[in-house]
C-alpha cells in the first residue's frame, strides 16, 4: 500500500471513497452517465406503479438529453449535472415538470420527480439495461 493511501486511510477519507485499505483498492460503481436503463417508478400514490425504459445522451461536459418511454407515453429531458447527480426538466404532452436523479452507487440512479402544480412526488428506480 503507497503512503498516500495510508495517509488518506489516517485521516477517514479512505471510507468516504469507498475504499478499503485492509482489503485493497476498490472503486464504487458509479452512474454510467450516457446509456440505456431500465426504469421502475410510481406516481406517488397507492397503486400506480409504472416501468419504462430511459435513454440518456450527454450533449456536452456538463449536459444530458433525457428520453423516458412509460407504456408508451414518451417523457423529454433535459439535465445538468456531472452524470452522478443530475438535475433535469422535462415534458410530455404540454405537462412539464422536474427531476433530480441521483447515483446509487450500483452503476443505476434514485429519482425523484413531480410535475409543475403538483404536489405529489414521484419516484423511479434506474437500473443499467443489460
Amino acid at each position: 500500500m503507497t503512503s498516500s493511501v495510508l495517509k488518506l486511510a489516517r485521516l477517514g477519507l479512505i471510507a468516504g471513497l469507498g475504499l478499503s485499505p485492509s482489503l485493497g483498492l476498490s472503486l464504487p460503481a458509479l452512474a454510467g452517465g450516457a446509456g440505456t436503463y431500465a426504469v421502475k417508478g410510481n406516481n406517488g400514490e397507492k397503486g400506480t406503479d409504472y416501468t419504462g425504459t430511459l435513454v440518456i445522451t450527454q450533449t456536452s461536459k456538463d449536459t444530458f438529453k433525457l428520453s423516458w418511454n412509460i407504456g408508451g407515453d414518451k417523457y423529454d429531458g433535459f439535465a445538468v449535472g456531472d452524470a452522478r447527480i443530475l438535475a433535469a426538466s422535462f415534458v410530455s404532452d404540454g405537462s412539464s415538470g422536474a427531476a433530480l436523479l441521483v447515483d446509487d452507487e450500483a452503476g443505476g440512479y434514485k429519482s425523484i420527480w413531480a410535475f409543475k402544480g403538483e404536489t405529489k412526488l414521484g419516484v423511479e428506480m434506474i437500473t443499467p439495461k443489460k
